[in-house]
């Protein structure tokens, strides 16, 4: 008792002293908009794919500075959230909800009606934008566009110029620039597209997308259509024809759209060819730009198929310390930690592994494995027992563990919550400091002296205030887990802790905290994952190296 009681005093120490040195935090100073599917007032419905081609279009014609805009994949996670459907028609009100859910502070929201006959459609379009928090008409203005079907994409990259206009009239693009480019793909390979990424059938979205790329290239469109390039592949890995995949993933390069979530999914693809090579490459790439706990977890077992057993278990390693709780991710590092014949420290990531599945015949067969390595010959017997009842290829193992295949577990999605707040996070960075940015500079720099002078309310309240315009500022989470911690709210100060490295994962402070609560509860696998990663940040810090000598010792 005296020895958790020391630990809880030590945490408390190190969360008062650390991080009083601040760093720069990342504001959105970008309008992020988001695009509504317009309303068929024909109610003809040959015409509702032209609903969602105004959130594909602008999204790709408002690749602007100031601006970012919320893809249609990303708004129905909203809609999703909110139990919504994309179809469903909402009153103004519901629309905004889509909008704070989403974070976006602009609302596109708009209606069309077609008209004419066969060979001589028209279309009238009517748009708004909407101010989110206050839920007015921006600039108390109504977009109006008629003319041929066929002008439609033209007409969207009007209406794209037009709101680049009304928010920031100082930057270098006239309507032709942007009406050029929305109409770059020829009319009958947009509405393939349109059409395709509609189709939930995945056989009738790979012939619509085949078409598209097709029509693209019969029409002489310049380069190459990278969007149905990419979905096309999309629906290659769907259909588990990994090596087409492979080949369409490939054409896409780093300023083509969905460029990071080929990266993804070609890496995993590759894997199941066992082109390992690739795959390792496709990680490393994705790791640099995107770096999220699924990709952590991919390049390690990635690593792993390649014999890099040391350099796989810092990667997964990484994984853990960002999400302790997922036993998928402490699975793969049990193994590794197998594979490099660190069995204590294995055989404790393995047991959380089996805790969670007790049904886990490959976890319970490489935890028997470890448990008796270690001289812990009756758990080691229970194990394996355990094992033989749920591992098909026991018998098979056990004779020849040098037979053993690969175990290493892929993540086959990514969080695309998170991924679409990263990436967003990452294109509405200003370049300098914003009045934002400063003023959140202030609030945390508040919060702290708050905090040492026992003023935690006041503080959290500054760091909510901070939270509410960026949700993924590490510093604040820090903070928070402060407060939480000194509350004896220790579950909470865990969470927002982990929060603080998950979104920055360099944060040093964060992990020697996280290092010396999971001790505190007797954790040591996962202390010792947090120690490990503080190191790695800084191998001359002396908190992590005091952290490091407490958990070899015991003292």
């Amino acid at each position: 008792m005296r020895y958790v009681e020391s630990q809880i005093r030590f945490v408390c120490l190190i969360l008062l002293c650390l991080f009083f040195t601040g760093f720069s935090t990342k504001t959105s100073a970008a309008d992020i908009i988001l695009v509504m599917p317009f309303e068929n007032r024909s109610q003809l419905g040959d015409y509702n794919w032209i609903r969602e081609s105004f959130a594909i279009l602008i999204a790709d014609v408002l690749d602007v500075p100031g601006f970012v805009v919320i893809s249609a994949d990303e708004r129905n996670l909203a809609f999703e959230k909110l139990g919504l459907s994309p179809n469903d028609l909402l009153t103004r009100a519901a629309m905004i909800r889509v909008a704070e859910t989403a974070q976006a502070n602009l609302t596109l929201i708009g209606e069309f009606d077609i008209g004419g006959e066969k060979e001589n459609t028209t279309i009238a379009i009517q748009a708004r934008l909407i101010e989110r928090e206050e839920g007015r008409l921006v600039g108390n203005k109504v977009f109006n566009f008629s003319g041929p079907l066929s002008d439609l994409q033209e007409m969207q990259g009007q209406l794209a110029w037009n709101i680049v206009y009304m928010r920031n009239p100082s930057l270098p693009y006239s309507k032709d620039q942007l009406a050029r480019k929305a109409t770059s793909i020829p009319p009958r390979a947009y509405q393939s597209f349109v059409k395709a990424v509609q189709t939930q059938d995945l056989k009738l979205r790979e012939g619509f997308l085949r078409r598209a790329i097709q029509e693209f290239e019969g029409a002489g469109g310049s380069g190459r259509y990278a969007q149905a390039t990419y979905e096309l592949g999309l629906c290659n890995y769907r259909r588990s024809q990994y090596a087409e995949a492979i080949k369409l993933f490939r054409e896409l390069g780093k300023d083509d759209p969905n460029y990071a979530e080929s990266l993804f999914f070609l890496g995993i693809s590759a894997y199941r060819v066992s082109d390992f090579n690739e795959s390792l490459t496709s990680f490393g790439k994705l790791a640099e730009i995107m770096p999220m706990v699924e990709v952590f977890n991919n390049l390690g077992v990635a690593m792993l198929a390649k014999g890099d057993n040391a350099n796989a278990s810092q990667m997964l390693r990484r994984a853990v310390a960002n999400a302790p709780n997922d036993p998928h991710y402490r699975f793969n590092y049990g193994y590794a930690l197998w594979r490099n014949q660190n069995y204590s420290e294995a055989g404790q990531h393995l047991s959380v592994t089996v805790k969670a599945n007790p049904r886990d015949g490959q976890a319970l067969f490489l935890l028997a494995r470890c448990l008796s390595a270690t001289g812990q010959q009756a758990d080691a017997a229970q194990a394996d027992n355990e094992a033989k009842r749920h591992l098909d290829n026991y018998a098979k193992w056990a004779v020849a563990p040098d037979q053993i295949p690969l175990l290493g577990r892929l993540r086959w999605e990514f969080n695309r919550a998170a991924f679409y707040k990263l990436e967003r996070k990452q294109q509405a960075a200003p370049k300098g400091p914003t009045a934002q940015q400063i003023s959140q500079r202030k609030s945390l720099d508040r919060a702290r002296q708050l905090i040492l002078v026992n003023n935690d309310t006041e503080a959290m309240s500054l760091l909510q205030g901070v939270l509410s315009a960026e949700s993924t500022n590490a510093e604040a989470h820090f903070l928070r887990g402060i407060i939480f911690f000194r509350r004896n709210e220790t579950e909470s100060a865990m969470s927002a802790l982990q929060s603080s490295v998950s979104y920055n994962p360099r944060l040093i402070e964060a992990h020697i905290a996280l290092g010396r609560l999971y001790l505190a509860r007797g954790d040591r696998a996962l202390a010792l994952a947090h120690s490990r990663q503080a190191l790695e940040i800084d191998p001359q810090n002396r908190d992590a190296i005091a952290l490091k000598q407490q958990l070899e010792t015991g003292r």
